[in-house]
């Protein structure tokens, strides 16, 4: 479970400490950098997965003129506690970027490091380091992943981080499947490879997610794949029509709402029910308000059930009225400055609910 994540000097953030619960709302205004957490963590899972290096000297603070970057992330795994390090340091003059430290803790010990031009590997129950000269602008743990579990297992776990924003491009969902496709991106547009993935894998968890489907969007019967004159395999959803025979759309001919909530329960069922550690960017685009209450309430118990981890964003009268009170944290920006956070604080009295605040601009008084 994600427990900690530290950024200064990215966008809006500076010396910005964010500690997530299980469960966790957050709201505030446009441009007050709920969107950007979430882009922070998936620049930083790209990055630890070896992929190309996002921070940029784009990405830092405006306001200041800074060279360095730090984030800093930290998961209980399997009892343990792990705490990952990394700066990224940009030349004065040519703003080229290096990674100046990288650092992996395992209960405080070291189990990975890069620091001042060298590597230093640690081997599983050695506290003694081989050191190799290494000058690098992109993550170098993967050079320990064989020869220490604790490296293995921290950036496994980084790979089950997901933050999606599919709020804007559903439409952008992709319905041919030309291979399997492991992970979800983040915008969901390999939706169709990923879940020719899920079906191979996890058979039991596919009927329950079919189930859901079935209450969830009226009359619909299964999801399926079949082969187009090109023979590559296309996304099918096959539906009950008129005279109760089955009608067949592809994905693309769907509506965004259907595409919408086929994403949701396909999340719900394979990623937060397995307990993993979610992030998703107004889930309630597109979709009506009795269609997003089955799903927030069956996801809160895919929760509390498998030690998962959700965090919305949300401005939905139904999600604040819900979560708020026990799971809101409001972000705010000083003077268009850098991110703050707070508790959501109710009305004391008791007589408005948490969307009739937040509408009249009362949540932070």
């Amino acid at each position: 479970m994600l427990t900690r994540i530290y950024i200064d000097n990215f966008r809006c953030f500076v010396n910005f400490e964010y500690k997530p619960e299980s469960k966790q709302l957050l709201l505030g205004e446009n441009g007050s950098g709920k969107s950007s957490l979430f882009d922070a963590l998936n620049y930083l899972k790209r990055f630890v997965n070896g992929d190309e290096n996002r921070f940029t000297q784009l990405t830092r603070t405006r306001w200041q003129d800074r060279p360095s970057q730090v984030l800093e992330i930290e998961a209980i795994l399997e009892k343990k506690k792990y705490e990952y390090r990394v700066e990224i340091r940009f030349a004065p003059d040519t703003m080229q970027l290096s990674v100046g430290q990288e650092q992996l803790k395992v209960d405080d010990a070291t189990v990975f490091e890069l620091a001042k031009g060298k590597i230093h590997f640690f081997t599983d129950g050695s506290r003694h380091a081989t050191s190799v000269p290494l000058e690098t602008t992109r993550s170098a743990l993967h050079l320990s992943l064989l020869s220490n579990s604790h490296v293995r297992r921290f950036v496994e776990w980084m790979r089950s981080i997901h933050c999606f924003r599919v709020d804007e491009y559903p439409e952008a969902m992709e319905e041919r499947a030309d291979r399997e496709e492991r992970e979800p991106d983040s915008e969901l547009e390999n939706l169709a490879g990923w879940y020719r993935h899920l079906v191979q894998t996890y058979p039991k968890e596919n009927i329950t997610f079919t189930r859901s489907l079935s209450d969830a969007l009226t009359g619909f019967q299964t999801l399926r794949f079949s082969s187009d004159e090109h023979r590559r395999l296309r996304l099918w959803a096959d539906f009950t029509g008129p005279k109760k025979r089955t009608v067949s759309y592809a994905l693309s001919e769907l509506s965004d709402g259907q595409r919408y909530l086929i994403a949701l329960y396909m999340i719900l069922h394979f990623l937060i029910a397995r307990g993993q550690t979610v992030g998703i960017d107004e889930p309630d685009n597109f979709i009506a308000l009795r269609e997003i209450q089955p799903w927030l309430l069956a996801a809160e118990a895919a929760v509390e059930d498998n030690k998962g981890q959700l965090i919305l964003i949300s401005h939905h009268p139904e999600l604040l009225n819900l979560w708020a009170v026990s799971h809101g944290l409001r972000f705010f920006r000083e003077d268009n400055g850098h991110v703050r956070t707070e508790k959501f604080k109710p009305d004391t009295g008791g007589s408005l609910q948490p969307s009739e605040l937040v509408a009249r601009g009362w949540e932070n008084e």
